[in-house]
């Protein structure tokens, strides 16, 4: 026997080179799909590099286990990453809600690595059916470039902003005739559903005046 010699033998509670044990480790990750990585790691009070190595562990991993045999419909948005207009773009399944893939950026540049990720899984781009996206031009191109075989659909949410301002305006112009019209912007805008009595009964009436607006 050797006793000047080290031998490593594998944990259950834990994986290789990790320092941490599993239930930790998912502590951890269910803290940072809540909060920013900085704040996880102070309330667990451990430095942020060893929280952003268990994060971008667990996430390769199940990136790698990423089945893409039914992707037909894909959804893609920006948003700014911190102060200072830095944007990711995020293309997610538009069936099961899973995030496919996430890159520093926006616009039509952000479709080519997509596309370069799914070759690199082996996945033939033809095979998107539809792209959901916002009505950035930048989007558009680069859908009709690398996804040239895709439907695009606008999202509702960027549809709505543009019907609400277009009533917006009409109800502006019209006010001007129509005095009624006057402090009722949120009557036209809110879901109705979310109005009081006294709110739907004014709104109903506005709409049986044949007012352009309504």
């Amino acid at each position: 026997m050797n006793c000047n010699k080290v031998t490593q033998v594998p944990l259950k509670w834990s994986r290789p080179k990790s320092h941490f044990t599993f239930q930790f480790e998912t502590w951890a990750m269910r803290l940072m799909a809540e909060m920013p990585v900085n704040a996880a790691a102070r309330e667990l009070r451990e430095h942020d590099t060893r929280m952003w190595r268990i994060f971008h562990y667990y996430v390769n991993e199940a990136m790698k286990q990423l089945d893409l045999t039914d992707l037909k419909r894909i959804a893609i948005d920006e948003t700014s990453s911190r102060r200072g207009h830095r944007y990711i773009t995020l293309f997610v399944d538009a069936d099961t809600k899973i995030v496919l893939f996430a890159t520093e950026g926006k616009g039509k540049s952000t479709l080519e690595k997509f596309k370069a990720y799914l070759s690199e899984k082996s996945f033939v781009a033809e095979q998107i059916e539809e792209v959901c996206c916002d009505m950035s031009p930048a989007f558009i191109s680069g859908i009709e470039t690398y996804f040239p075989q895709a439907e695009i659909t606008f999202d509702k949410f960027h549809v709505m902003k543009l019907v609400n301002e277009a009533v917006d305006d009409v109800r502006k112009k019209e006010q001007k005739s129509q005095p009624e019209l006057k402090r009722t912007k949120y009557l036209w805008l809110k879901n109705e559903s979310k109005l009081n009595a006294e709110q739907r009964e004014t709104l109903l009436g506005l709409k049986d005046s044949h007012l352009n607006t309504g």
